[in-house]
């Protein structure tokens, strides 16, 4: 008996970057092993998962009956080359398309021919489901979660989510991966772990979740993917949970993760997206992790701090009150915390926005925020046609762009789709907001003037907005230097949606791309001689009594890390360093012969590492200053007589 050979498919982002092993169709493959019919009639090879040319990944195909490809933002311009290829070369062959860039209909069959069958929600049982059905001859209608064609007719079944996942087996443990890390030695793989699957929440933008009942794998299979991914030297895992800490198991889990590093030295970081609601278990699990130097930070996410925003996307935030009280016990714990914001969310205008990131500085979060440009994806609420007229979104499809990668996409180019205006934050508002973001973070969370923004605040009463809306006006409207052609260069690069860019790259910071406040600050930085001299009239306008003033600049310069400085010594007259790390605010300012050394063994050879090492890895935990946890730092002072 002849077996039919059925193929998955499941592209990783970059060819030439260390590649995620593909988890997706890996716990399928692990599934279908399992049941005995099914390997009794069909052969699995291994999964395709290499972005090579087009033409090379087709030698991998070998009378195909079956191709199930899974979907996602970044290959799937690639995966319907290469099916429209493998219909040109095998006419009989069933292609398959699953994952999340599948929308819930059937509209995909309606734009491409050579696509037989969509595949909504999980796929593991669906899959075992559609194989047996056509291994018999079964009606399709029967098999749940498809969209198929019937004659001139599109079929869509009926939508069905496992709720018992407990006993699905792991594609770790199984060895589903092992033939691929055999082929590829010399590539760096990263891992990818499942604890739970679900979100109870429903936020509009999102289409992490099929369903919000969380639904937990077992920890016996748990313990052993972590043990997989440690003993065969993985550095980096991403923790795909929803909501990592919203079980109390979840600290359990994350000493396990400790614990197999001590024995294997692996992963380097294992990175959860922690529970919306912050609390003790998050806490726990994030001093676990970030003790053992597993994890770099625990985010405390927001996404808008508007009211009416968050009402239009169903979503609840920490009062700032909760936020700076949370804020304040991680960092007397020692754990940097970051916050995210979602720019572009319906309902959402530009003052708001600016606010809103400044409420969360007031709140505490000096240390690091990440803002994101809305997206829009096929199977969240946010894409539905209604929504989107209800709230007046455009958007423009742009090509996808690598973030702290170098995307090689071998031919064929991927795209996202992102918001570019609503009815509240008209294109132009959509542009200025961006470039305060970019502002507010190359100037505060990566601290060129964090302390200046800090003491005005405490002691002369200039709230954040004000410093930044300040700052933001004297860079494009007063200043005539390289600040402000540098910051210019950057508004324009944001001002054409059709063209915009997304990442900041110069040969000299090396291939990778940043984030346009990294660039803004590591070419600040390079270049401090020049950014001074451009920024001293802006502070200068603020008053402060000449020998304070005098002070405080050269602590916020001494204590920054340039290029070569792996060493400072700060002498002043007034208690800076304690001033500046009581988050809460409640040390006073005072005249004392204050001492400060900071002694770092990070070495840096060059700008690119620099950018590598300081901004890349190190800008949740501050690395831009000497004075961060990670460095030595000896403080003493003396009353003043």
């Amino acid at each position: 008996m002849m077996k039919k050979n059925f193929y998955l498919v499941q592209i990783g982002v970059s060819f030439s970057s260390p590649v995620f092993l593909p988890y997706a169709a890996g716990c399928i493959a692990a599934y279908l092993k399992t049941d005995g019919e099914i390997t009794e009639h069909y052969h699995i090879p291994d999964i395709v998962v290499m972005r090579e040319k087009p033409q090379e990944v087709m030698k991998r195909f070998h009378n195909p009956d079956i191709v199930a490809f899974s979907c996602y933002s970044w290959n799937f311009e690639y995966n319907k080359i290469v099916a429209q290829q493998l219909k040109k070369q095998y006419p009989d062959v069933l292609i398959v398309f699953g994952g999340h860039q599948i929308s819930p209909d059937g509209a995909y069959l309606e734009e491409y021919d050579f696509i037989d069958i969509l595949m909504h929600n999980e796929g593991e049982e669906t899959t075992a489901l559609l194989l047996k059905a056509l291994l018999h001859g079964a009606d399709l209608s029967a098999v749940p979660n498809l969209s198929f064609r019937k004659g001139s007719e599109i079929v869509n079944t009926h939508s069905y989510i496992p709720t018992d996942i407990s006993t699905f087996p792991s594609p770790y443990a199984s060895g589903v991966f092992d033939s691929v890390m055999k082929e590829f030695p010399d590539r760096e793989f990263h891992a990818t772990l499942e604890t739970n699957r679900g979100c109870p929440y429903g936020c509009a933008y999102c289409e992490w979740s099929f369903t919000k009942r969380v639904r937990p794998f077992s920890m016996e299979r748990i313990k052993q993917d972590i043990e997989w991914i440690a003993s065969h030297k993985l550095k980096y895992c991403y923790c795909a949970d929803a909501n990592f800490g919203i079980l109390d198991r979840d600290v359990e889990i994350a000493a396990y993760v400790v614990e197999q590093k001590k024995k294997y030295g692996y992963p380097d970081v294992f990175k959860p997206c922690y529970a919306k609601e912050s609390d003790d278990n998050v806490f726990k699990a994030g001093y676990i992790l970030n003790k053992n130097n597993t994890d770099k930070a625990v985010t405390i996410a927001y996404q808008t701090l508007s009211p009416v925003a968050l009402e239009n996307i169903g979503r609840k935030n920490l009062t700032l009150e909760r936020f700076s009280s949370l804020d304040l016990r991680y960092t007397k714990a020692g754990i940097p915390t970051y916050t995210e914001l979602i720019l572009g969310l319906p309902g959402e205008t530009c003052e708001s926005f600016c606010r809103g990131i400044c409420s969360l500085l007031e709140s505490g979060q000096n240390n690091s925020m990440t803002v994101y440009e809305c997206q829009i994806y096929p199977n969240s609420p946010m894409a539905a046609p209604e929504y989107r007229k209800k709230h007046g979104i455009k958007t423009v499809i742009t090509p996808m762009f690598g973030i702290h990668y170098n995307p090689t996409f071998n031919g064929v180019g991927e795209f996202l789709e992102i918001v570019t205006e609503t009815a509240t934050m008209p294109r132009e508002d959509f542009v200025k907001a961006t470039l305060f973001s970019v502002v507010v973070q190359t100037f505060h969370h990566l601290a060129l003037l964090r302390f200046f923004a800090i003491y005005l605040r405490r002691e002369l009463g200039v709230s954040h907005y004000d410093f930044y809306q300040r700052l933001f006006h004297y860079i494009f409207d007063e200043c005539t230097g390289y600040l402000h052609k540098l910051f210019s260069e950057l508004y324009e690069r944001k001002a054409n949606p059709y063209k915009a860019e997304w990442t900041y790259q110069k040969e000299c910071f090396g291939t990778t791309g940043y984030y346009f406040e990294e660039g803004a600050f590591l070419e600040l930085i390079k270049n401090s001689d020049v950014f001074w001299k451009d920024i001293l009239p802006f502070l200068k306008s603020f008053h402060i009594e000449s020998v304070l003033f005098e002070e405080l600049l050269a602590y916020q310069k001494g204590v920054l890390r340039n290029f070569g400085k792996t060493q400072v010594s700060v002498e002043s007259d007034w208690n800076f360093y304690p001033y500046f790390e009581d988050q809460s605010g409640s040390t006073p300012l005072k005249r004392v012969k204050a001492h400060l050394t900071c002694q770092s063994d990070l070495v840096i050879r060059d700008w690119a590492e620099y950018a590598r090492k300081v901004v890349w890895f190190g800008k949740r935990h501050s690395a831009m200053l000497l004075t961060n946890p990670r460095d030595k730092v000896v403080y003493t002072e003396e009353e003043e007589a």
